[in-house]
């Protein structure tokens, strides 16, 4: 017999021991009492033979297939996809079509989804691309509001497409909305059930189970919301099929697992915990152990004695270490705290009980009087009280003599002392335990309260805004929000402009645009927020300020590279505008230098630019991707077909910047061209390649007769450079061309054809 466990303590704890748990609902009953469903069907439909379904049900089904075939295209096509764009505006547009819901929701099933107790989706692409997908990803429900924006159902589908891929998928699909900033679609996670297994319910714990089930049914009955110390519908207790009792709580399964530690593995299951302390029952227990002190608390007087009872021994039987870490960690500042944590030192022995006290030393405060404060919380009758003084005393002694200095430790003084003063409303405090301090005001305390005002005046304001703006943007999955706090980050970096502080300025900027750099992969749309505000604040004045900085020498100029460190390539297209207009074209030219200085930043952003910019955009992209190196040769070779004069000739001189032999072959293509210009550009342009590309293309132009007969001044010339640079391999070449010699009514073949004849019998 499987029985549930109710995983939390209804009713049963004092007020405030449940303070900040979340309020839930009672525990719904097993599955075998729920309304049952209609039997699916093939394909997308509703459950046949069914007499009942949804009024709006074709307009929910509509709805679902929509948002699977979003499902589908994210898992073949990237999210910028027009038809990626297309199925998510479809399916936003049959979500605001229903009428009469505010809220479209529905349960997971493995090949189906639920809505109003009808299955949809099985055999088809619902069931395929939703209820799979959600299955395989452990999601039980989702709810998807009227008012979803695209991105909350693009970041849906895009998450969904992947995360259902693999069932081992780093993190949760609720984590992975939630860091994306999702947040009108709510998913609730599917449980995984802990069973333990008790055996036999002997009937002695059989009746104490049930005197405490009663005992806790008259404590419902006084009224009040019903609270859960651990996720209700959690675990289940598998018990003797004899055993009659429907359901258990955690105060049942303490006195159903007779070991404490046992519990505490327990309680870590029903959290799923760390994998480590789910199978050690010793970490398990330091981890659990105020959760087991409240838990025990919770039943019979007499039963609690004797659980706390346990629950000292089981302390006590910890190796010396992780006892010892127990009682620093919670014990002794539950027990200074008023918590229940400390009852458990009531049933140590008194060697053990002084033993545990004198850690206090070590833990707070050095000050003896702490030790008498924490004697006053445990209560203890007077005869052992006076048993157990001797040995605290005892203990001092020797730790007086091993560590003269044992009372220094100031900053644990301070710290338990702002404990001890801190009031809260309603609450009554003892002031005896001020007894064992001094708080007079010295001269030393106003000193230190003279620094403090000095150190506030002196607090760098606008660093401490920027920091703040810096950590909420890195937190803040919603790219909206995001693109707020950058417009007030903008602010500051207005007054820091105004300032002049362009060192700190570039600093910040950097370290936005690395944040940027680190959220790619995780949260793109952020990412391109914080850009975004970056590039806003590149404005055309900006940088022709930028340009004034760089036109002189020294600090000023290195201050333009710190500016370009830190905003990157965000202000490439303010300067492209800047050269591009008429009226600021002159003073941005500056700027062209700097971006060649860093070609290798700007030249994966300005090739985008290259086709849409006017002439002077177009020089200047072109001189920073000659500079970038052989990367971008292909576009830049497209420009040459439909180039102008001024942009071709600063096409030319990149290709020979870069060196290639592609871009040899092209700047040598030109010479065929019919622009004099063009073949006069290229002829030049040629030259200032690598020798032997250079002697390479000359080979191919000389060996080409069409070209000679039609340019033979460009061919007398390119023999003439030819020899001077001492290219090797023109003898076969040159043999072609000295036979025209005899076309007498061409004295320009002629010509060249005997400065052939001279370069091979010279």
């Amino acid at each position: 017999m499987t029985t549930r466990i109710t995983p939390g303590i209804e009713g049963a704890l004092p007020p405030d021991a449940l303070a900040g748990a979340p309020a839930a609902d009672p525990l719904a009953t097993d599955g075998a009492a729920a309304a049952p469903s209609l039997p699916p069907v093939d394909g997308d439909g509703p459950a046949a033979g069914g007499d009942w379904r949804p009024a709006d049900f074709a307009a929910v089904q509509e709805c679902l297939t929509l948002v699977a075939r979003a499902i589908r295209q994210f898992h073949t096509y990237p999210e910028t996809s027009p038809l990626c764009l297309d199925a998510i505006a479809a399916a936003q547009k049959a979500l605001v079509g229903l009428n009469g819901r505010e809220h479209l929701a529905f349960r997971v099933t493995p090949s189906a989804v639920v809505v109003d107790e009808v299955d949809i989706g099985t055999g088809g692409v619902i069931g395929h691309e939703v209820a799979q997908r959600l299955h395989r990803a452990q999601v039980a429900a989702v709810e998807i509001a009227r008012t979803a924006s695209p991105r909350d159902l693009t970041r849906f589908c895009k998450d969904l497409s992947g995360f259902g891929d693999s069932i081992h998928a780093a993190g949760s699909f609720i984590d992975l909305l939630l860091d994306h900033g999702v947040s009108q679609i709510t998913v609730r996670q599917a449980h995984r059930p802990q069973v333990f297994d008790v055996g036999v319910l002997h009937e002695p714990v059989r009746r104490l189970v049930e005197h405490e089930k009663q005992r806790r049914q008259a404590l419902f009955a006084t009224g009040g919301p019903v609270q859960h110390l651990y996720p209700p519908d959690k675990g289940w207790v598998r018990v003797d099929p004899s055993a009659s009792q429907p359901a258990f709580s955690l105060v049942d399964l303490a006195v159903l697992i007779d070991n404490p530690a046992e519990v505490a593995l327990a309680l870590m299951r029903l959290t799923g915990d760390e994998a480590d302390a789910t199978h050690d029952p010793r970490i398990a227990f330091e981890h659990k152990f105020s959760d087991l002190a409240m838990i025990f608390s919770a039943v019979d007087p007499r039963l609690s004695r004797l659980l706390f009872s346990k629950l000292s021994r089981a302390v006590l039987q910890l190796e010396p270490d992780r006892r010892s870490r127990l009682l620093k960690r919670t014990v002794l500042p539950g027990l200074l705290d008023g918590k229940l944590d400390g009852s458990v030192l009531t049933d140590f022995p008194d060697v053990d009980l002084a033993e545990a006290l004198c850690l206090l030393l070590d833990l707070e405060t050095a000050s003896p009087d702490v030790l008498t404060t924490a004697l006053d919380r445990l209560g203890l009758p007077s005869e052992r009280r006076a048993a157990v003084v001797p040995l605290l005393e005892e203990r001092l002694q020797k730790t007086d003599k091993a560590r003269p200095d044992a009372y220094g430790h100031d900053h644990a003084i301070e710290t338990y002392a702002r404990r001890l003063i801190a009031m809260k409303p309603g609450e009554q405090r003892s002031f005896a335990e001020y007894t064992a301090f001094d708080l007079s005001v010295t001269e030393q305390t106003k000193a230190t309260v003279a620094r403090l005002v000095t150190a506030i005046g002196a607090t760098d304001l606008q660093a401490v805004q920027l920091e703040a703006r810096f950590q909420l943007v890195k937190l803040e999955p919603n790219p909206a929000l995001v693109a707020t706090f950058m417009d007030r980050t903008l602010l500051l970096f207005d007054e820091l402009e105004k300032r002049q502080q362009w060192a700190t300025l570039a600093q910040w900027a950097g370290r936005f645009r690395r944040l940027a750099g680190s959220l790619e992969a995780t949260r793109p749309d952020v990412a391109t927020a914080i850009r975004s505000g970056l590039e806003k604040f590149c404005t055309v004045p900006r940088l022709l300020a930028v340009a004034e900085l760089y036109k002189a020498d020294g600090k000023p100029r290195a201050l333009t590279h710190a500016f370009i460190d830190g905003f990157g390539t965000a202000g490439a297209g303010a300067i492209l505008a800047a050269l591009d207009a008429g009226d600021t074209s002159a003073a941005a030219r500056p700027l062209i230098s700097l971006m060649t200085e860093h070609a290798e930043s700007f030249a994966p952003v300005l090739v985008d630019h290259l086709p849409t910019r006017g002439a002077v955009g177009r020089q200047a992209i072109l001189k920073v991707l000659g500079t970038a190196g052989p990367a971008h040769a292909a576009a830049v070779i497209a420009l040459l077909a439909h180039a102008d004069e001024p942009t071709g000739r600063e096409a030319m001189r990149a290709l020979a910047k870069m060196g290639t032999l592609p871009a040899a072959a092209a700047v040598a293509a030109c010479l065929h061209g019919a622009a004099a210009w063009a073949r006069s550009a290229a002829e030049e342009a040629l030259w200032h390649f690598p020798p032997a590309q250079a002697a390479a293309q000359v080979r191919k132009l000389l060996a080409n007769r069409e070209f000679v007969m039609s340019h033979p001044e460009i061919a007398g010339r390119l023999m003439d450079r030819a020899a001077q640079a001492g290219a090797t391999g023109l003898a076969p070449v040159l043999a072609t061309i000295a036979p025209l010699r005899f076309r007498f009514w061409n004295p320009a073949i002629v010509r060249v054809a005997m400065k052939a004849r001279q370069l091979l019998h010279p």
